[in-house]
């Protein structure tokens, strides 16, 4: 995993939810292994299932929408630390710092916290 892959993943995510392409989702969805968790910013986890669940219906629900990876440091080699922001038509309406996990390749953690 590299800050290409971080940044790639972004925008296959924000393809699904600004544009609703299903492309997108079945890519974004398919870097995340099967024992996937994610600490959201206000604390609560998600498994892929339900991850899977809530993203299925958002599809073209954030016109404008794009995100930004930046700032990618590699903690070890399995464990990314970066920050993303979020974007809809040119303003910031989002910035998390994130640090996920990779086990075979594939992402097993991603905690966001939500920054000021």
């Amino acid at each position: 995993m590299n800050g290409n892959f971080l940044a790639r993943h972004h925008d296959q995510l924000a393809a699904w939810l600004r544009d609703g392409e299903a492309e997108s989702l079945s890519a974004f969805l398919g870097a995340h292994h099967e024992s996937f968790v994610l600490v959201a910013t206000d604390g609560t986890l998600l498994g892929l299932e339900t991850l899977r669940e809530s993203l299925r219906s958002a599809g073209g629900t954030q016109p404008g929408l794009s995100i930004q990876v930046e700032d990618v440091t590699s903690i070890t080699p399995e464990v990314y630390r970066f920050q993303e922001r979020h974007i809809v038509d040119g303003s910031v309406v989002g910035v998390r710092v994130v640090t996920a996990v990779m086990k075979d390749g594939l992402l097993l953690s991603v905690q966001e916290t939500a920054r000021q």
